[in-house]
């Protein structure tokens, strides 16, 4: 029998703050986490222990400095090897978190879309570890907080933490180099028409204008997105919508029709309908629901 990964969504977390997509935490795997996908961006430091970690098929050694950074839909799982199991940090945020630094700097921008013709990790050593290893400890702390100007702070820490990922792939002998597959390029090529609906989510895309816009047949284009997410483009592009809906709505005091047009709905029709199909409420009790965690929500904020 197949057994398809699972896939997982941010919204779907109960740790999750309403209006702010990022979690980060101090973890202890053993034993084996099954193969599965999110639609979300995610890395992991490697504290302590050992094991191995699969990423779409190809198989990597975790221990000690070994950084991961995994793009979304992309299919893992994690064995431990060590009797004390593997202790890490790992941090889970959605892509709009940082699209503006990711459309700024170049850096951040071939983050995206070289990764999948790059290995999805670097061992870190000596003065890169250490400092890695200290920063992901203070994003871990100020996420713990409540300070002023936390979720800024937390978005500058992220920035830094994927840059240095960058400079350490720069560093030559320190980081692994990728050995691509056959199939990495298109992976690629899949991506950065992923990350064109994460951040055009608001004009009136079709497929076909996608695939006249990216050089694919519309068929193709339709297998390969729903190969990389798991889902079809349609599905894909309203979860998009919705997620950037649930956060307005969270965060912000505006109108929930203006909510539904500034998330690229058409129709205020459709959106409460599709609300209800994925939330299992309207939108107006989402809000509710949200503001009704944050008057609950204890003064040390989310942990681990």
């Amino acid at each position: 029998m197949t057994v398809f990964p699972e896939s997982k969504h941010l919204a779907d977390y109960p740790f999750i703050e309403a209006g702010f997509p990022f979690h980060i935490s101090l973890n202890e795997i053993r034993g084996r986490f099954p193969a599965h996908r999110h639609d979300f961006l995610e890395f992991s430091l490697v504290l302590g222990g050992e094991g191995t970690e699969t990423v779409n098929g190809s198989t990597h050694r975790m221990e000690p400095g070994v950084f991961t950074f995994l793009l979304p839909y992309q299919v893992h799982e994690i064995s431990a090897r060590s009797e004390g199991g593997l202790k890490l940090f790992n941090c889970m945020f959605d892509l709009s978190l940082l699209l503006p630094a990711f459309r700024e700097e170049e850096s951040l921008s071939a983050l995206l879309f070289s990764e999948a013709e790059q290995a999805p990790y670097v061992r870190l050593e000596g003065e890169d570890r250490s400092r890695m290893e200290a920063l992901v400890r203070e994003m871990f702390e100020e996420y713990r907080g409540c300070g002023e100007g936390r979720a800024f702070l937390l978005k500058l820490k992220l920035a830094e933490v994927l840059l240095r990922l960058q400079r350490a792939r720069a560093g030559g002998g320190r980081v692994k180099q990728a050995l691509p597959g056959p199939e990495s390029s298109e992976e690629a090529a899949v991506w950065q028409v992923i990350h064109y609906i994460h951040s055009h989510y608001r004009e009136e895309l079709q497929l076909g204008s996608l695939a006249d816009r990216f050089g694919y047949r519309p068929s193709r284009l339709s297998e390969a997105i729903k190969r990389q997410a798991g889902l079809p483009f349609v599905k894909l592009l309203q979860e998009v919508r919705l997620r950037h809906a649930c956060s307005l709505l969270a965060s912000t005091d505006m109108r929930t029709l203006d909510i539904a047009l500034e998330a690229g709905f058409g129709s205020f029709q459709t959106f409460s309908r599709l609300f209800r199909e994925h939330k299992g409420m309207t939108p107006g009790e989402y809000r509710r629901l949200a503001e009704q965690s944050r008057q609950h929500a204890p003064a040390g904020g989310v942990g681990s």
